[in-house]
């Protein structure tokens, strides 16, 4: 079988099971109960302090789950499997969310990791803004840049319909979440959004490798 067509099935699984692993692992390790998003800064910087090490597996497992998306993007999925010529543009929309999706959750990783290291000196002013830098890169911005990427490449390229369906499915919860700035509510969309994109990705890395295997076989 090509290598290079197993690519996006690899990639596509390490996205979702090592962001899948940062509750159970780095939970395990965790003290007090998780701030609420408007919480008061003095409140977040206690429990960042108390929580270094949750703090370093999260941007550690994080990080690894951003390198899988960057192998899918940077795969056949966005070169062989793109929208017909005549919707192009569509291709060049998608590459560009795909590397947004990358960069976000990559700089929410890193953030996690500098909160590990200053979080137990620094002075709260600055944990609380670096918190919400990984608050809103790793959520919404990442969120929406995936669902874009789905809509985008899975959904409007050259897979099998059933596979296009579920990213229309999964690109339009994505990028529903966008709504969470302003309804509260809605911030339902984003987890609900990310895991149907992460599960639309490996439906597509499924199809690309067995299209790689029949090649082969043929």
């Amino acid at each position: 079988m090509n290598t290079r067509r197993l690519s996006p099935l690899i990639g596509a699984l390490a996205f979702l099971l090592c962001y899948l692993a940062v509750s159970p692992i780095a939970g395990a390790f965790s003290v007090g109960e998780l701030p609420l998003p408007g919480s008061p800064p003095t409140q977040v910087h206690h429990y960042l302090a108390a929580n270094t090490v949750p703090s370093l597996l999260t941007g550690l497992l994080q990080g690894l789950s951003g390198l899988g998306l960057a192998v899918v993007v940077g795969g056949p999925l966005t070169s062989e499997f793109v929208a017909p010529a005549r919707r192009a543009w569509l291709g060049g929309l998608g590459r560009m969310a795909g590397w947004l999706a990358v960069a976000a959750i990559l700089t929410s990783a890193a953030m996690s990791i500098v909160l590990a290291l200053i979080a137990t000196t620094a002075d709260t002013e600055l944990v609380s803004g670096i918190r919400n830098v990984s608050f809103y890169s790793g959520g919404v911005t990442h969120v929406v840049a995936l669902g874009v990427f789905v809509l985008a490449i899975v959904a409007s390229g050259g897979l099998n319909r059933s596979v296009r369906v579920v990213a229309w499915i999964a690109g339009s919860l994505a990028v529903l979440s966008l709504l969470s700035t302003v309804i509260y509510y809605a911030s339902l969309f984003l987890p609900l959004g990310r895991l149907a994109c992460m599960v639309a990705l490996v439906v597509a890395g499924v199809s690309i490798a067995r299209r790689g295997a029949l090649v082969t076989a043929a």
